[in-house]
């Protein structure tokens, strides 16, 4: 659970809660935007100059009191500037405990969070990139994302962390408006847009069992650091012959990295193309995507194709056919 905090500090600690600490009221806004949160805590000295973030986001803003009780004339005063409650300072973190049935912990030193990849464990990060502008890395994270919400029937996170982005004027196409809102909803996928930094991706990720990255090209040092950390990278390249180097040369730029959890994604490739990629990258499964031109709704052969090039990541199906990929 999420708490953002303002002109307060947390001296619990308890796995159950993560604590965000701003300072102004962009960062406030920001952080309540992205995250969300189940509570934006607000020193009363900050209180009205950030209540009137409450009309706009749908959290709920409670304001920290330094009074030594409060009374009902007291809580209607900020209740009416927007605030959902009013604790006291002395006791927040009780009151915050008490509100999900747990036991107060023992104070610690809170640090910001990172970036964590793990290639094991509940919580996977699927990276997609390409090694060229253009190759079709957006369409496939696209594909990828939609498949997993389908598949585990959970939320899947999906960011788009490239250089040009479109996923505002995806959500201008799906809902017919703009809008200044950082994350957007569709099919059970959260997409996360390009103004949500890298930070907020690393404090967002366990929140999803999987959290996809759309990277777009990888020829800057940033992408392709998160590329190669990822649980399973997708490198998007052509099935062409004459685009083949691009995927050579990219993979033996990063040789001292372990690949063969590395799969390698050719939108629209034949299966003899396919198969000339494969030998030219052997110990790297290679896929070749079939055409789907409408990555939000399923289709029965990139669903297969989907479930080899995942399988690193998804309990054992039954096997339909899926030999011709490998």
């Amino acid at each position: 659970m999420h708490i953002v905090l303002v002109g307060v500090e947390p001296e619990i600690s308890n796995p159950y809660f993560k604590f965000h600490v701003c300072g102004t009221f962009e960062e406030v806004k920001e952080s309540a935007l992205i995250l969300m949160p189940e509570y934006v805590l607000i020193h009363e000295d900050e209180a009205r100059s950030l209540l009137p973030l409450a009309e706009e986001i749908p959290v709920k803003f409670v304001v920290i009191s330094e009074a030594s009780s409060l009374s009902s004339t007291a809580i209607r005063s900020w209740t009416a500037l927007g605030a959902s409650d009013v604790w006291l300072n002395g006791n927040w973190q009780e009151k915050l405990l008490e509100a999900h049935h747990l036991i107060e912990a023992k104070p610690q030193h809170f640090t910001m969070p990172e970036m964590n990849f793990s290639r094991t464990g509940e919580r996977v990060v699927i990276a997609v990139g390409s090694v060229y502008e253009g190759a079709g890395s957006t369409h496939t994270a696209l594909l990828i994302a939609h498949y997993l919400a389908r598949y585990a029937k959970t939320k899947v996170a999906l960011w788009e962390g490239g250089n040009h982005p479109c996923f505002s004027f995806l959500e201008y196409i799906k809902e017919g408006d703009f809008s200044d809102h950082p994350r957007y909803e569709l099919n059970n996928v959260a997409l996360y847009k390009a103004e949500v930094s890298e930070y907020w991706i690393g404090s967002l990720m366990s929140d999803y069992r999987f959290t996809v990255l759309d990277l777009g090209s990888l020829q800057g040092s940033k992408q392709a650091e998160l590329f190669v950390q990822a649980s399973v990278p997708v490198l998007v390249g052509s099935g062409s012959e004459w685009r083949v180097k691009e995927l050579i040369s990219f993979c033996r730029e990063h040789s001292r990295v372990p690949q063969e959890y590395w799969r390698i994604a050719l939108p629209l490739a034949n299966e003899p193309n396919r198969e000339m990629v494969a030998g030219c990258l052997s110990g790297r499964p290679v896929f070749a995507v079939p055409n789907h031109p409408d990555p939000f709704h399923p289709q029965v052969d990139t669903d297969e194709l989907l479930e080899g090039l995942l399988s690193p990541i998804l309990q054992k199906q039954k096997k339909r056919g899926l030999g011709r990929f490998f």
